[in-house]
């Protein structure tokens, strides 16, 4: 049987992640801002953190900041403006308004976001 929606290869181990976003903080402000992002410390695959970004006025996504093209160098991506990502290592660009869609290779690993007045919870 074959279904209309492709199931994307989750290459980043999982490892629980639970974040709280409040946008009244000043290191969240960026986010009042629609196609702006913020990398989260610490937390996901191998603590190389987990980038938020709001997509619209109601959207935000979240995904692992880990790059899936080499897991095995456990090699974290950079923000770049214009809701941009970047592996110094390989090179890729990742488009975080196209929900981690990258120039090459596997999509960023994405995490469920569901919102609550100015608090943002991130998940899996």
């Amino acid at each position: 049987m074959f279904s209309c929606a492709k199931e994307q290869e989750q290459i980043v181990p999982y490892v629980k992640v639970q974040i709280t976003a409040n946008l009244d903080l000043p290191q969240f402000s960026d986010l009042n801002f629609v196609g702006n992002a913020i990398l989260y410390p610490n937390v996901g695959y191998n603590g190389n953190g987990v980038i938020i970004y709001r997509n619209s006025t109601e959207e935000f996504t979240a995904y692992d900041a880990t790059c899936p093209q080499h897991i095995e160098t456990k090699t974290a991506v950079t923000l770049e403006g214009g809701g941009q990502a970047t592996c110094s290592y390989c090179n890729t660009t990742y488009y975080l308004s196209a929900y981690g869609t990258p120039t090459k290779g596997y999509s960023l690993k994405q995490y469920n976001v569901t919102r609550s007045g100015s608090l943002l919870y991130v998940s899996n």
